[in-house]
């Protein structure tokens, strides 16, 4: 079976990028039902942003830099291009050149982006996120909002064990800029350093912020401050002397109360900590920023991210449009959920393969299949013209849960055998009462 997966050695993929095949497909289907059915529930809208952007509307985001981490390129006409690499900026862009929307504007997408990284353990150069975005709303609400979505989107696909850290970018820039870091880049490369603190050693923190020219002083209480997490009032109560630090650290901070009685409101708040380590990477936040780990499984870091980011949709021309989202990676996601244990037997194919016991019944098989087909129920049915066993033998092969036999004596009696391919136990069925059992199963 091994020799058969063999790649092929002439045509092979290029490196970060896989198939994903039909074992792993129905398991994502899942997982996609379960988190469409929770942007349902917060009635968001879905739609999916372009998959070609031209270059300098992403490098309006990010700066030229962001050429060396994207894949891009030069069309025909030699315009500049860029596949998207990841889908908030899509909305953002769409957003601003639509004045016609009514304000919220709550928009969710499910789909793939590129990124020209190195690839690692659950991060490929295509991958594949889903995205819930709120435009139009500068209310701390909105924020807890898109926290609380993000929750259930954890607990509908059966990942309990998580924990959401929250902290607030205008808190700690304030807080940086107090020790008289203040040029913008240089708080952006502590924010960078910082935002890897939970992937490396403290002291490794150290070494990097020491080299960027910080002295030992103002290090010891960078890494002080961004190591304050607990509960929203532990938190708030050792950090409320920020607010002497200017209008936006006051800003900041009453935000993080705000956001706090929000998520109690959402009856959220107790299944999350403050932490001011959480910076998250991305330039573009501006305000109340947080990410998800799955308890069981932090080697693959965050499974979702998101906050506030009040100045994009002005770069693209639409200004004074606030909005804060929510992303998160599935490939992560699949990972947790293998360790968790979560999934259901899930097949490939469907409920029920109707089996041919001879040639003379084939056909009946067919109209079976088709009446059951009608009937949403998923069904399969033999095209090869093999014999009964190896019918079977496929079924099986597949996870089909159940298998529906069909031979000359049951024709004629009009009672077929359903089969439980996990049980191996049989009923003899009239055709009615077999559709009635195989449309209480789930097809998952």
């Amino acid at each position: 079976m091994e020799a058969n997966r063999m790649p092929n050695k002439e045509f092979t993929l290029p490196r970060g990028i896989r198939d994903i095949e039909p074992d792993e497909m129905v398991k994502r289907n899942w997982v996609y039902e379960r988190i469409r059915d929770v942007f349902r529930r917060y009635a968001f809208q879905e739609m999916e942003p372009a998959t070609l952007e031209e270059l300098r509307t992403l490098e309006a985001k990010s700066g030229p830099s962001i050429k060396d981490e994207i894949y891009w390129f030069n069309d025909k006409a030699g315009r500049s291009i860029g596949l998207r690499f990841d889908l908030t900026v899509g909305m953002a862009r769409m957003v601003a050149g639509r004045s016609d929307l009514p304000e919220p504007i709550k928009l969710a997408s499910i789909a793939g982006s590129w990124r020209y990284d190195e690839p690692q353990y659950g991060r490929y150069r295509y991958f594949s996120q889903w995205d819930a975005e709120i435009f139009g709303s500068n209310d701390p609400t909105a924020d807890a909002e898109a926290i609380a979505l993000s929750m259930d989107i954890l607990d509908n696909v059966g990942l309990s064990e998580f924990e959401v850290r929250i902290s607030n970018r205008k808190v700690i820039q304030a807080f940086v800029e107090s020790l008289g870091l203040r040029s913008q880049e240089r708080v952006e490369a502590v924010f960078r350093i910082v935002d890897k603190s939970r992937k490396i050693p403290r002291e490794a923190v150290r070494t990097e912020l020491r080299s960027e020219g910080l002295e030992d002083a103002v290090i010891d209480s960078v890494v002080e401050f961004t190591s304050i997490q607990g509960t929203p009032d532990e938190v708030l109560g050792k950090v409320s002397e920020v607010q002497t630090r200017g209008e936006e650290a006051k800003l900041g901070y009453r935000q993080l109360i705000q956001l706090a009685e929000a998520l109690k409101g959402f009856n959220k708040l107790d299944r999350c900590l403050f932490d001011m380590s959480v910076v998250r990477g991305i330039g573009y936040y501006d305000g109340i920023v947080f990410e998800a780990f799955d308890k069981g499984g932090e080697e693959v870091g965050a499974i979702l991210g998101g906050g506030r980011y009040d100045k994009l949709c002005g770069i693209y021309g639409k200004r004074n449009i606030p909005a804060t989202g929510v992303a998160g990676g599935i490939e992560r996601l699949l990972i947790s959920l293998e360790k968790a244990k979560v999934f259901p037997r899930l097949s490939t194919v469907g409920t029920v393969f109707v089996v041919a016991v001879n040639n003379e019944v084939r056909q009946k098989t067919l109209s079976i299949a088709t009446k059951l087909r009608s009937l949403r129920i998923p069904s399969d049915v033999d095209v090869k013209g093999k014999s009964l066993a190896k019918q079977l033998e496929y079924a099986d092969s597949l996870d089909i849960p159940y298998a529906l036999i069909v031979g000359p004596q049951e024709v004629k009696s009009g009672r077929f055998k359903l089969r439980d391919m996990k049980k191996r136990t049989e009923e003899s069925l009239t055709l009615e009462q077999a559709i009635n059992r195989l449309s209480c199963i789930s097809p998952e």
